[in-house]
């Protein structure tokens, strides 16, 4: 997957967060990844502080986008805001936690 670069940030930004202290963010975040050889899975647990591909029981936000959008999210080359109002981004779930994920990236 071409994001796997970026699913490597992410990671890495997750294990260095402080589990005692003060968090912007406490959700649970399935990832839907739409790439060239299928649709690859991948929970983003704030709450736990873990990263892992597979699907979340419950999460309290699913998102849904393709590996070429992750990849210009996670770059900064567009923001998130504009990833959403273009359609590139399709999110169910807590508006409010994903809005509080937006902010905190």
């Amino acid at each position: 997957m071409k994001c796997d670069a970026v699913i490597e940030k992410i990671k890495a930004r997750v294990a260095g967060i402080d589990a005692n202290g003060p968090r912007k963010v406490l959700g649970v975040f399935q990832l839907n990844i739409e790439a060239a050889d299928g649709v690859h899975e991948l929970v983003v647990d704030l709450k736990d502080l873990k990263v892992y591909d597979g699907k979340a029981a419950g999460a309290d936000v699913v998102i849904n986008l393709k590996d070429e959008d992750f990849i210009a999210v996670g770059t900064k080359a567009i923001s998130v805001h504009d990833a959403v109002g273009q359609g590139k981004i399709k999110m169910t779930g807590d508006e409010a936690l994903f809005q509080a994920l937006v902010d905190a990236i």
